[in-house]
Parts: C-alpha cells; sequence; structure tokens
C-alpha cells in the first residue's frame, strides 16, 4: 500500500480470504496472523452481514477467537501517531473489513504478536515514504545555508515541513465505532 501510494487496485492478492485470530475486541478491534497485529475497521455491511447469521454473539465478544474474513479493503489514512497506536508517523494502513465470518473453535496464539508499525520494517517504509515526499517538493527540499564559520540565525539551515505535500490516495470508507456495537 505505502509503494502504491494508496491505490489498493495495485496491491496483489486482495481477493484472497484469510483467518486471523482476533488478539482483542474492545475498545480496538485487533486481528493478527500469529506474527504481527493490525487494527480492523469494520463497514455497515460487515456488522449487518454478522449480525444477521450470528444474532446471539456481539462483535465485541469475538476476543481469543478466529475470523475469515472474506471481503477487504487497505486504506491509508494521516492520522495522530499520539492517539492512533497501530500508525507510525502519521500514517496508517487501515484493514478495513466489508465481510467475515467466525470460525467454531476457539484457537491459541503460539507466541506474543507484536504491533506491525512497530516493526523496523514497516517504520524504514514510512520514513522512505516520508523522504520521498521532501525530495519531492524542491520547494521544501532546498534550503540556503549559512556561510561557514558565520553565524547563522535560530532558523538557519533547518527545513520546515508539514506533511502537507504527501501525494496519496487517502481512504474515506465510513466505517462504525466499535462503542456503538459494544451497546
Amino acid at each position: 500500500m505505502i509503494r502504491n501510494r494508496g491505490d489498493f487496485s495495485k496491491v496483489k492478492n486482495r481477493n484472497q480470504h484469510f483467518k486471523c485470530f482476533v488478539k482483542e475486541s474492545y475498545p480496538h478491534f485487533l486481528v493478527n496472523d500469529n506474527h504481527y497485529y493490525v487494527q480492523a475497521y469494520f463497514t455497515k455491511k460487515a456488522v449487518d452481514g454478522f449480525k444477521s447469521k450470528n444474532d446471539n454473539i456481539n462483535i465485541v465478544d469475538l476476543k481469543s477467537r478466529v475470523i475469515t474474513i472474506t471481503d477487504w479493503t487497505l486504506e491509508m489514512a494521516r492520522v495522530n501517531s499520539q492517539d492512533v497506536f497501530t500508525s507510525y508517523a502519521g500514517l496508517e494502513v487501515r484493514l478495513v473489513v466489508n465481510g467475515f465470518t467466525m470460525d467454531k473453535a476457539k484457537a491459541v496464539v503460539t507466541n506474543h504478536p507484536s504491533n506491525l508499525f512497530r516493526d523496523a520494517e514497516m517504520k524504514t517504509l514510512i520514513q522512505n515514504f516520508h523522504h520521498e515526499g521532501v525530495a519531492n517538493n524542491a520547494s521544501h527540499a532546498k534550503v540556503s545555508m549559512p556561510e561557514v564559520g558565520s553565524k547563522g540565525g535560530s532558523g538557519a539551515g533547518v527545513v520546515s515541513y508539514s506533511g502537507a505535500q504527501w501525494s496519496f490516495k487517502e481512504g474515506k470508507t465510513a466505517t462504525v465505532d466499535l462503542t456503538s456495537i459494544f451497546r
């Protein structure tokens, strides 16, 4: 997603179903593959589809269960990483769930999965994405430096960059807040 600048149509295997373990179901719905976890965001279609087949089970009660995600997309979004722990450097790749089923058996995780956004490779991809944004914007990337030996002002040689110059397709899919599901 990051290399494709948010264009999900260029992602391989985007029609593939996959099973994942529900690490946490409230206040964040975290799913993992036994190595990494990410937050899942549910559309109204996914919530309604699950409720129609499982009227006696609430989505927020799926902790420690296995689900199969049958219809999904990925989206990139700008976020405040101090508020969204499943992000890094102001960027989150969201797993948007449009359809899923619950497996009958409970599962046991054999290792402790970590946040995908704390993985060194993922951090490097995002840092590279930020760097490309600065490097491709010549007006912000070039700064006049003070002469060697002279005293520059407090802002001498400092590159200001707000991230507003990022060019990527930002996802805007409407998702359901877990608080409303919890009730």
